[in-house]
């Protein structure tokens, strides 16, 4: 089997890497990917979804979707018109990640537990709403925005002035949300539409700062799985809002083949949902394919052409957990003006490295980096204390500059 991932980071990575370890593949693309990925796969430049298309129909069996950017902008819609195999929504499904005002329909829609939301389309109807619901402490924009587009506020006049920033940068509509308070966790599935398999739970780390302290970021940690999770919770996760879900998509006739992710907290009253990503998340994905056993090519494909079977069952997961470790530049998310040094990534023995965005530099024999995520260090143990102890023995080795991270990613072991 000949399989293309789309996108370049991390998640990416290790999607590739997973798929490397299914015995039906035998040949690997990546677009755009990145150095990092150099000997799992062959790097594949995007220029426009007509070329791609013409890439896969003569060289693909069935492309995966990493980044919601290919859904968001139709290649998705292209490679599924053009009756290649795809996992990964449709640009009218994919709404349920890159419109929070679609998202937030559908979950009411659905009866799915979500926070109260309201909707607005310009400043004065918030301001208008804001003075008589004083109950408003999340403000977020619309669109896909990299985990960064949202803002936590305590008064009425944050709220307003969150509303102001929000709309300057990326524009109306802005969604106002109450502030609930619990553990967060991601409860992640694969479905075809119709049946749908398990694909883990999973804890991300989102603020900068140790103790979910500094700037929220697009994700500087995870751990897998989410340590909280009881059978009686997952049960409940699984009734209240995975079927739900699964038959919400059904019923109003969005075609959706691929991974969904549930971002979920866990309050006094149940599980709610704060967010759908139409995609696994970034770090999640590493934490969670580390611990993957089974043939993933061959599970996708399935996926992908419509025949899952055993709605709801466990996939092949190991009886471990996995701590993953983002390595980010130094002043990420606000200033990533710094030039970052990571050495010694060829000295590490029980993490697997997975690049967002190296450039491998063939004379000097070193990588450099793009943006503010850098690599994801990630490990499994037969404990989560097992997991992290390995992942910060190995983070240990490496000679930093202008690097920074998380040091207590998993600590609640």
């Amino acid at each position: 089997m000949k399989i293309l991932v789309l996108g370049s980071g991390a998640r990416e990575h290790a999607m590739i890497h997973a798929l490397a370890r299914s015995p039906s593949v035998h040949k690997l693309y990546a677009c755009p990917g990145n150095d990092g990925m150099r000997g799992l796969c062959t790097s594949v430049p995007f220029t426009s979804n007509a070329d791609l298309v013409r890439f896969a129909r003569e060289q693909v069996d069935l492309s995966v979707v990493g980044s919601s950017r290919f859904v968001e902008e139709g290649t998705v819609d292209a490679l599924m018109t053009a009756g290649i195999p795809v996992i990964g929504p449709a640009a009218d499904a994919g709404r349920i990640e890159t419109s929070k005002a679609f998202a937030s329909a559908f979950l009411v829609k659905h009866n799915i537990p979500s926070p109260m939301t309201q909707v607005v389309a310009n400043r004065l109807e918030a301001e208008r709403f804001l003075q008589e619901n004083p109950w408003v402490k999340v403000v977020k924009c619309n669109g896909f925005s990299r985990g960064l587009g949202v803002e936590l506020v305590d008064t009425p006049d944050e709220a307003l002035a969150a509303v102001d920033r929000l709309l300057k940068k990326h524009g109306p509509p802005i969604i106002l949300q109450e502030r609930l308070t619990g553990v967060e966790c991601s409860y992640s599935i694969l479905t075809d539409g119709q049946q749908w398999v398990s694909f883990s739970s999973s804890r991300e780390y989102k603020r900068a700062g140790n103790g979910d302290t500094g700037a929220t970021t697009g994700g500087i940690g995870s751990v897998c799985p989410f340590p909280g999770l009881t059978p009686e919770l997952e049960e409940r996760i699984r009734t209240r809002i995975v079927i739900p879900t699964v038959n919400g998509l059904q019923a109003d006739k969005l075609i959706y083949r691929g991974f969904l992710s549930l971002h979920l907290i866990m309050t006094s009253t149940g599980p709610k949902v704060l967010e759908i990503n139409a995609r696994l998340g970034d770090p999640e994905t590493q934490s969670i394919l580390v611990r993957f056993r089974g043939n993933l090519a061959a599970l996708l494909m399935d996926c992908a052409l419509g025949r899952l079977d055993a709605t709801g069952s466990e996939v092949a997961f190991g009886r471990n957990s996995a701590v993953s470790v983002v390595l980010a530049r130094a002043g990420y998310p606000n200033d990533e003006s710094a030039e970052p040094s990571i050495q010694g990534l060829d000295e590490l023995s029980d993490t697997q490295v997975f690049h967002s965005g190296s450039v491998w530099h063939e004379a000097e024999r070193r990588f450099t980096f793009r943006g503010g995520r850098l690599i994801t260090l990630s490990a499994v143990g037969e404990t989560l204390a097992e997991a992290r102890r390995k992942c910060y023995a190995d983070l240990s080795r490496l000679t930093l500059r202008n690097v920074q991270y998380r040091s207590d990613i998993g600590a609640e072991s």
